[in-house]
């Protein structure tokens, strides 16, 4: 026999997710293996998985073992050090965390029959990209750190081998695990690290590489897919996806479960005992509504599921929060004003993958009839944001799970466009532009940190933003330094539209005064723009404004830096001096 697959299977959620791994596995392996489920022992400790858990995994064909925690009955996520450890004729055992799903057939590669450990770096560096860290390791069995490198898998990190430890393999009859249980047990006795920390194994793991002078081969990341970091990508095969919440968030891992449970029903009973495993099986919450001649989408999550959706961003009190209104007013149509939920992922040094995931969690929760947070009053997004800004929660009412979701950003979007299109290059990014005269008349009377153009407190964007090309950085700098602060608001102004620019044939821009005038031709040429956007149904409330000038606050000096440095980029834009 050439493989052994190994997990733990311990009372409680782990069941459902052991007998969801098991059933995944003898669906889609291709290869000469054995399954083999361990149940950690005593139960005084643990407690016994119920028996119609122990009865389906035997109808599997899966084999179950008892084992014990080698490290410290206190932690937990040693139960799976002593899977290595089991008995099997297999040449190669591969352990596997309970929370991971295969999705799609394959058959492991010749390469991991090598006597070496195969398994994927670690998602992100954190506290591990110190050399004294691992040099305090090391040295605690007088060994050298390691002259070889890896890089992190989400953050491109590099670093020491350093390995996720949900997925590995290693040669069987090798001492592995028993090396591993003592190194977990020396590290954690050593104080140097804080008290039994659920990575504990993971730190572990390159020093008992190199006790035994083993080898490593690193997996890519289809073979431990990090689906709570990332939006799934349809070649992982592996996928670690930690809540039943990331299954739910995910359309095609959704549609596997349902196909997984559909021939399991012993598995579907099981769940239905769990609301947040439950749901999984259950249709899309929408609104029954269908028009003439189109045709409803399905309402159960599959692989093929269109989700349209798009960023606004652009210069700060340019209509952004109108668009968002007169968006909020389409059917079909979402729009998340300012989510704070933006904010972590873009200030990360690496790309802001969470963004794409915050689309999908709130597309998810819309879909199980969950409320959102928004700035909304009475019902309608707030349009000045800078007379009213508060946030309520609510349900929007959509009638398919293809509804176009759109958030909005100014400041933090118009910083990182690059890095959106990087994480979502479906999405489109729409650009709302204004006269230099009317934007900076309404700075003037507005949020303190455009009337002082005080660029050092952007929290995405500032003057210090290493993630900024060196240009912008210049010309932050060159704001802050400055001490006039009409001049400030007129370079931050030049600055942003020089960023605007610099991107102008990967977006679309929307001039303010054409979506005050016209707003049917300018939400059409949007909807345009957005890849399989469902069929744009206007509503009579969508009527031309009257545009808005607040230019009686600029004086004479004001005007004159607007004439003398706009002029170039508001050409650009379509204006003329003047204000037209």
């Amino acid at each position: 026999m050439h493989y052994c697959f190994t997990f733990v299977c311990q009372q409680g959620e782990l069941e459902i997710k052991a007998l969801l791994l098991a059933i995944s596995l003898k669906t889609f392996l291709r290869c000469n293996y054995e399954l083999v489920a361990t149940v950690p022992t005593p139960a005084t400790d643990w407690g016994t998985p119920q028996p119609s858990t122990l009865e389906l995994l035997k109808s599997l064909g899966v084999r179950v073992v008892p084992i014990t925690n080698w490290v410290d009955t206190q932690y937990p996520i040693g139960n799976k050090i002593a899977c290595l450890g089991i008995e099997t004729s297999a040449e190669k055992i591969f352990f596997l965390d309970s929370d991971i799903l295969c999705y799609q057939e394959f058959t492991p590669a010749y390469d991991w029959l090598r006597p070496v450990l195969h398994a994927k770096p670690v998602d992100l560096g954190a506290f591990t990209t110190e050399p004294k860290f691992w040099t305090s390791v090391y040295e605690l069995f007088n060994l050298p750190v390691p002259a070889r490198y890896v890089f992190s898998s989400v953050s491109q990190e590099l670093l020491h081998p350093y390995f996720n430890a949900g997925f590995l393999g290693i040669p069987n009859q090798s001492q592995f695990a028993q090396t591993w249980a003592d190194s977990c047990r020396r590290i954690l006795q050593s104080g140097i690290i804080a008290e039994r920390p659920r990575w504990l194994d993971q730190l572990a793991l390159p020093v008992t590489l190199a006790r035994l002078g083993m080898d490593f081969s690193c997996l890519d990341e289809r073979f431990n897919y990090p689906a709570h970091l990332k939006p799934f990508h349809p070649q992982a095969v592996l996928c670690h996806y930690h809540k039943p919440s990331v299954l739910r968030r995910e359309p095609a891992l959704n549609q596997v479960v349902n196909r997984l449970v559909r021939a399991y029903p012993a598995l579907q009973q099981q769940m239905a005992n769990l609301p947040e495993w439950d749901i999984l099986s259950k249709p899309y919450q929408v609104e029954k509504k269908t028009h003439w001649f189109s045709r409803s989408p399905p309402l159960q999550p599959s692989a093929q599921q269109a989700r349209p959706e798009a960023f606004i961003t652009g210069l700060p009190r340019s209509g952004t929060s109108y668009l968002c209104r007169l968006l909020h007013k389409v059917e079909n149509c979402v729009v998340i004003n300012e989510p704070t939920q933006i904010f972590q992922p873009l200030q990360q040094p690496f790309p802001p993958y969470q963004i794409a995931l915050y689309y999908q969690e709130v597309r998810r929760d819309i879909l199980n009839g969950q409320a959102i947070e928004n700035k909304i009053k009475d019902g309608e997004v707030i349009e000045d944001t800078a007379i009213i800004d508060t946030r309520e929660t609510y349900l929007p009412s959509v009638y398919r799970p293809d509804f176009v979701l759109f958030t909005k950003n100014t400041l933090a979007y118009l910083a990182r466009m690059q890095q959106l299109r990087t994480v979502m290059p479906h999405a489109p990014i729409i650009v709302c532009v204004r006269h230099p005269i009317d934007t900076i008349a309404s700075w003037k009377g507005t949020f303190n940190h455009l009337k002082q153009a005080s660029v050092e407190t952007f929290p995405v964007g500032h003057y210090q933003d290493s993630a900024l090309a060196g240009w912008q950085r210049q010309r932050l700098q060159r704001i802050a330094d400055t001490v006039d602060v009409a001049l400030k608001r007129v370079l931050l102004w030049c600055y942003l539209a020089e960023t605007i620019l610099s991107v102008q044939t990967d977006v679309h821009l929307v001039r303010y005064e054409q979506l005050v005038l016209n707003p049917v031709d300018s939400l059409r040429t949007i909807f345009q723009k957005i890849p399989q956007a469902p069929t744009l149904h206007l509503p009579a409330s969508i009527q031309p404004s009257e545009i808005r000038h607040k230019r009686t606050t600029l004086d004479a000096h004001d005007l004159q830096l607007i004439d003398d440095l706009c002029s170039e980029y508001l050409h650009a834009f379509g204006y003329n001096k003047g204000g037209n």
